[in-house]
């Protein structure tokens, strides 16, 4: 199909008049195989033409970001297989948390080698695939981070020392999370695009129809609501039960404390997770439903702000968890796997490790991981 001949980036002024202009074409016309130029003019989003010191430099940058984030979630996660103390479910969820963070590190690998003047040789299908996996990134941490939440809440409640969970249903679990989360970056790739309603497209990301990025950062923010909701459910519930077994017994007050500190771990993951994306997702909004917002002079910025989220977990998790900072090192130091597992070190670690993680029951010998 013939359209008309634009530059590669459109004065603020002449958008409004490209857009009109196509706005009044067929609307039930396809543009498959127009280039990424004609959906990006139409926007006015600027396609860079060549290579200058700051691109360079940003590619850099996010190629070693990418790098850390893929090498530092690898870590987490052959340190929970490696160390036994940490196979149980809470902490198979939590690799698998990683497991998300390292596929948002690869997604951030490949749009930096698809992007700025890399962006015009991509197509139709390939941008979004790179949007896709960014998208499907995002999902999987959000689909962890609930589950985590719940499993907490459950074990809590039911003064568990873990949930009774099997291995199987935590695998059925963790199938689920990634089966929706592909689903979700692929809802685009197959449909849900403003490819054939070229009046709906979305100034961001020029291929994405505005409604599908409403539904998709509505139904984020609504899941973090939910987990702050199931968190301060569990801080209020143990606030008031280790403040009654305070006045029978001394020990409830130390086993308060340990509690308190896993709990709390888990919750500045949840936490840092939720400052780093939740601008991104009112910025779609904004974008949406602000034609006056100047959305795109700070897109790069909160993109790249949500990408540091994937690296923090690992980080978090060395200065929070000292049974998993311990680990780490072991593993980097490449010490035998019998210190890893604790048999050398066994009596002292594997104390510190239960006092760490269990709460004592008020009347019995039951523990609740919190």
């Amino acid at each position: 199909m013939l359209t008309p001949d634009v530059p590669s980036a459109l004065h603020p002024a002449i958008c409004p008049l490209w857009k009109q202009q196509t706005d009044t074409m067929d609307e039930g016309q396809c543009y498959y195989n127009e280039t990424i130029a004609f959906f990006y003019n139409r926007s006015g989003k600027i396609l860079a033409t060549e290579w200058n010191t700051v691109s360079k430099l940003v590619m850099g940058l996010g190629i070693t970001v990418g790098i850390f984030i893929m090498l530092a979630n690898l870590l987490v996660m052959v340190a929970i297989y490696v160390n036994r103390r940490f196979h149980f479910p809470i902490y198979y969820l939590m690799a698998n948390l990683a497991a998300a963070d390292f596929f948002a590190g690869l997604a951030y690998f490949y749009l930096m080698f698809n992007t700025g003047p890399n962006t015009r040789r991509l197509t139709v299908s390939t941008w979004l695939l790179r949007q896709g996996l960014i998208d499907t990134s995002l999902t999987a941490s959000v689909a962890n981070l609930l589950a985590i939440a719940i499993e907490r809440h459950i074990t809590v409640f039911r003064m568990q020392l873990h949930t009774r969970m099997s291995n199987r249903r935590v695998v059925v679990v963790i199938v689920i999370i990634w089966t929706m989360s592909i689903v979700m970056g692929a809802i685009p790739s197959v449909g849900w695009n403003c490819i054939c309603d070229i009046s709906t497209c979305s100034n961001m990301a020029p291929l994405y129809s505005n409604s599908y990025l409403v539904f998709w950062a509505i139904f984020n923010l609504v899941t973090f609501v939910v987990m702050v909701v199931l968190y301060a459910h569990i801080f209020v519930y143990v606030r008031q039960r280790t403040m009654r077994m305070s006045r029978h017994s001394s020990g409830p007050r130390r086993n308060r404390d340990t509690m308190m500190s896993l709990l709390k771990t888990v919750v500045i993951v949840l936490g840092a997770f939720i400052i780093c994306w939740t601008p991104g997702l009112v910025l779609l909004l904004l974008d949406v439903f602000c034609s006056e917002c100047n959305v795109l002079s700070f897109e790069k910025f909160f993109l790249l702000l949500a990408e540091f989220n994937s690296a923090m977990n690992p980080i978090i998790y060395s200065y929070r968890d000292k049974e998993m900072s311990a680990t780490f090192k072991q593993i980097l130091c490449c010490q035998r796997q019998e210190n890893v597992n604790g048999t050398t070190e066994g009596s002292d670690r594997s104390a510190s490790s239960i006092n760490h993680t269990v709460l004592s029951g008020p009347h019995n010998n039951e523990h609740s991981v919190v």
